[in-house]
């Protein structure tokens, strides 16, 4: 098995390599990052949280405090706060079934936060849960979309 994720990793460092040189190899990237990101383990970086998020089949959670989720967050995201969870939840679950693909970040990699919220959500009965690792800091970093008073 874990061969398996090796090669596909490789492979995928090696279309990210060459996308460069082909647009139409970007798509092929996106494909396999989302495949990718669909096996394996919990967590995701970067390359696989965009072409999540570029796919439109991904619902994010901001596993930050409500005040910073209003601030700024990944466009589209809903916040679902490690601390307020247990009053949050029942509306969120009213809203996304339990089959939903769901990607949790929070503020960067040492933030435990997504984390946590990924556990009690598959705790929760939730079959398809990853933790973007990179958080908000890189993802803003990259200069991808974002919302909020301060985006």
């Amino acid at each position: 098995m874990k061969g398996k994720t090796l090669r596909r990793k490789l492979f995928a460092t090696v279309i990210i390599l060459l996308s460069s040189i082909s647009p139409s190899l970007s798509q092929l990237h996106a494909a396999e990052s989302v495949a990718v990101a669909q096996g394996g383990t919990g967590e995701i970086d970067l390359s696989a949280t965009k072409a999540l998020y570029d796919s439109h089949s991904v619902c994010f959670v901001d596993a930050r405090s409500e005040y910073v989720y209003y601030k700024s967050h990944i466009k589209g995201a809903i916040s679902l706060s490690k601390s307020r969870f247990d009053e949050q939840f029942p509306d969120f679950r009213q809203k996304k079934a339990l089959d939903t693909f769901i990607v949790v970040y929070c503020s960067e990699a040492s933030c435990g936060k997504a984390r946590t919220v990924a556990k009690k959500l598959i705790k929760n009965g939730y079959r398809n849960v990853k933790v973007y690792t990179g958080g908000l800091i890189e993802w803003a970093h990259a200069g991808f979309p974002m919302e909020g008073e301060l985006a």
